[in-house]
């Protein structure tokens, strides 16, 4: 099974402008209203801190919209829950050697990782999005795509 595709936004392979346009557009109108996700009812307030801290910073990367609520929901509690086991073992090593807490802890850290994976946290998406802020401040105008957008 192939790679998952990343947003036009924080991709950083070879696709034609035409074809990042069509993707950017088609993006912008899934993504829902372009306003910051809200922390739902229900979460604790540490996950709704998590929450709220995910979403700031990702502020500036603008690839958040209102519809991204359910996957930062699902990695602030899986964040929150880590701690917990994280600190339950330290209290009490020897729930290190608890099937039933390393599986939990492992169902948590996998739903991290996918949140991390759907959100670009990793370093390596970081990255790519601090590339794109950098050609964003010195974005060059491209005279073909111009000419070819004044001919309509």
């Amino acid at each position: 099974m192939g790679r998952p595709a990343k947003s036009v936004k924080v991709k950083s392979g070879a696709i034609a402008s035409d074809d990042a346009a069509v993707r950017k557009n088609v993006e912008d109108r899934l993504r829902g209203e372009c306003a910051p996700p809200v922390p739902p009812d229900g979460m604790t307030d540490s996950q709704k801190e998590i929450f709220r801290y995910i979403v700031s910073g990702l502020a500036d990367s603008e690839i958040l919209g209102k519809l991204d609520v359910f996957v930062l929901e699902s990695t602030a509690v899986a964040i929150d829950r880590l701690r917990t086991i994280n600190r339950m073992i330290d209290d009490r090593p020897e729930l290190m050697l608890s099937t039933a807490t390393q599986n939990s802890r492992a169902k948590y850290q996998n739903d991290l990782w996918r949140g991390c994976n759907e959100l670009c946290l990793s370093p390596q998406a970081r990255a790519k999005l601090g590339n794109l802020a950098a050609q964003k401040t010195k974005e060059k105008k491209d005279p073909l795509m111009d000419a070819l957008m004044d001919d309509d």
